[in-house]
């Protein structure tokens, strides 16, 4: 299942998106939530688990110019 931000990407399961401040990973995708996991630098095993709105996330994304660096699971 992915869902649309606004700047045309798509939010998957297994995508990992970078910030300056986290690694976000999604973990999961529902009709209207998103499970993922946030940590402070890429590879490291403290992971916070997380659960927020999609159009939340999305907006955090945009707002912070997150780029992709893993695509979606093939799962």
């Amino acid at each position: 299942m992915t869902m649309k931000t606004h700047r045309g990407r798509s939010l998957a399961k297994g995508q990992v998106w970078k910030t300056c401040a986290a690694d976000i990973e999604i973990v999961a995708l529902g009709k209207n939530l998103i499970h993922y996991k946030i940590t402070r630098q890429f590879g490291r095993k403290r992971m916070s688990a997380q659960i927020s709105g999609i159009e939340a996330m999305a907006n955090y994304l945009a707002t912070n110019e997150a780029r992709l660096v893993k695509g979606p699971s093939t799962n």
